[in-house]
């Protein structure tokens, strides 16, 4: 008998084209024949992966799978912070960021035989901290405050479903024709810095196609920070261009990197983390004292 006891949590509306992926029992059943006992659950709306995930793990499940995108993974994750539960996913998003990050198969029967294989590695994520409510969001990928997190308040979840990713590039790029951009202040390692933009970054990638912190790694216990201080809407599309093919240049005028563990940001603009509207400023962000073990290849 198998010692993994596995729970298996399947958003069924995530993605595009849903009808033509594997269902959830499926995709349990394929676990199953591997060697790993599945207990399914499905998702119906917005925080049920959080409850099914902790309510998971406190019931002695020794892995959390996702088969869904970011934001069920995002969820999932509020539940296991501080269990012993790993994490395996099998990628059915729009972006799964966090998937090519790790370098996991898009392909749902690959991503099933990785999970059944269980690898797994260690990786560190962040929190972020509303400093008027004190309410906390645990982060993988990054943070973002400024231009991205209006882009992500603008996006149709509609159009996100019919073009994906591509929602995100219409979205910001119309946007950017008319934004305005609202200066914040950032307190890190005891300096003070003013920003219209800033990246909170625990992976290399940016929503899959950018590297806007292409130090951060999500095995390392800190942030690499990017800022932005100018005010050109121009500017910001010759630094988006540099983003896509290079990554974010490190020698460019306006633009500042800083590793640290904990960020302090005041004033009045949006944020973002992994891709989901959180809130206004003023936040705080630092290293959560939690690690998680996920599988990978």
């Amino acid at each position: 008998m198998s010692s993994r006891k596995a729970t298996l949590i399947s958003n069924p509306k995530t993605g595009r084209y849903v009808f033509s992926r594997k269902t959830a029992q499926e995709i349990a059943s394929d676990l199953n024949a591997l060697g790993v006992e599945v207990d399914i659950k499905l998702t119906a709306g917005p925080g049920d992966a959080t409850e099914i995930a902790a309510k998971a793990a406190r019931n002695g499940s020794t892995d959390v799978i996702v088969a869904g995108g970011d934001g069920t993974i995002n969820e999932a994750i509020q539940g296991m912070v501080g269990t012993k539960a790993r994490l395996g996913i099998v990628p059915r998003g729009t972006g799964n960021v966090l998937a090519r990050e790790l370098h996991l198969p898009l392909n749902v029967d690959e991503a099933i035989g990785v999970a059944a294989r269980g690898k797994s590695r260690q990786i560190h994520f962040g929190v972020a901290i509303d400093d008027t409510t004190n309410t906390r969001r645990h982060f993988v990928l990054m943070a973002g405050i400024g231009l991205d997190a209006s882009v992500v308040r603008r996006v149709h979840p509609a159009l996100k479903k019919r073009i994906g990713r591509g929602a995100f590039w219409l979205s910001g790029l119309s946007h950017l024709a008319t934004w305005r951009p609202h200066p914040f202040t950032l307190l890190i390692n005891g300096s003070e810095f003013r920003a219209t933009f800033a990246a909170i970054g625990k992976a290399a990638r940016y929503g899959g196609d950018l590297m806007i912190t292409p130090r951060a790694r999500l095995e390392t216990p800190t942030f690499e920070i990017c800022i932005i201080e100018t005010f050109s809407r121009f500017r910001y599309l010759q630094l988006l261009s540099h983003a896509m093919r290079e990554g974010m240049p490190h020698d460019k005028k306006g633009v500042r990197f800083i590793q640290a563990e904990r960020v302090r940001a005041l004033g009045d603009a949006p944020v973002q983390v992994d891709g989901e509207l959180l809130g206004h400023l003023p936040m705080s962000f630092e290293i959560s004292p939690h690690s998680l073990e996920v599988i990978v290849p």
